[in-house]
């Protein structure tokens, strides 16, 4: 087992406390398959990277499987998370799924490239203001997996997140609708795992990728009401600061 550095424990421990402004999750359904997905990964990444002291956006961007059937197969897709957009459809009451599709705070859910929709739903969400506290500590983290525990002052049952992306990936397409491109990702989802939380401790064991680049990937934390699937809060902690 590999062991952290004290500063290292200090900073995950601290990090709910050095949270001063709202967090709005946005989630992105997308495909390399997808010849306009593309324009909505830039919307996400602008998003994230704007210098807004009103509000933190923590961007997740969960890659379907879905259209790997037209002949290029995504490397960052996953059929779990096909089913995660599924979920959300049900939540919807929709019988139709399709990319890009943009999810904020869980309750907003509109084309993944459009605009004055997402600042629109950042606007409204930024508005709340969450008093959970996640407490994380790291128990391991190898090339293999990362193991961490969290727990929180969140009383109520709710849905727990633990995401690990990645961001400044680029992949040429050699087929399919973006055949010939070389597409740039960011904030890519790597590993996901969902669970039950009661605000008591639980430890999650997320399995990493091969080649995963610890100084671009981060470590996100949200939790979201076990009915609706409205965002509660999240965090954000950036894994190299884990020695």
């Amino acid at each position: 087992m590999k062991l952290i550095s004290v500063l290292s424990l200090v900073l995950l421990l601290n990090h709910a406390s050095a949270q001063t402004k709202p967090v709005v999750i946005v989630e992105l359904f997308t495909s390399e398959g997808c010849s306009s997905c593309p324009p909505a990964d830039r919307l996400l990444a602008a998003a994230v990277e704007k210098n807004d002291n009103d509000v933190e956006v923590i961007g997740l961007s969960f890659h379907v499987d879905y259209w790997d059937y037209i002949g290029w197969k995504d490397p960052y897709a996953s059929s779990e998370f096909t089913q995660r957009q599924q979920s959300y459809a049900r939540k919807f009451q929709s019988s139709q799924m399709y990319t890009p599709q943009m999810i904020v705070n869980g309750t907003h859910e509109f084309i993944g490239s459009d605009r004055m929709k997402l600042n629109s739903a950042l606007n409204k969400e930024k508005k709340k203001q969450s008093e959970v506290d996640f407490n994380i500590k790291v128990i391991d983290r190898n090339k293999e997996q990362l193991v961490v525990t969290i727990s929180s002052n969140q009383k109520d049952k709710a849905i727990l997140n633990v995401v690990v992306v990645e961001k400044d990936l680029s992949q040429e397409v050699k087929r399919g609708e973006n055949r010939g491109r070389t597409l740039k990702h960011d904030h890519v989802v790597r590993a996901f795992s969902s669970r039950q939380f009661d605000g008591q401790t639980h430890t999650f064991k997320l399995d990493l990728p091969e080649g995963l680049d610890i100084s671009q990937s981060s470590l996100v934390i949200y939790s979201q009401k076990e009915d609706t699937w409205e965002v509660i809060d999240g965090q954000k902690l950036d894994l190299k600061l884990i020695n």
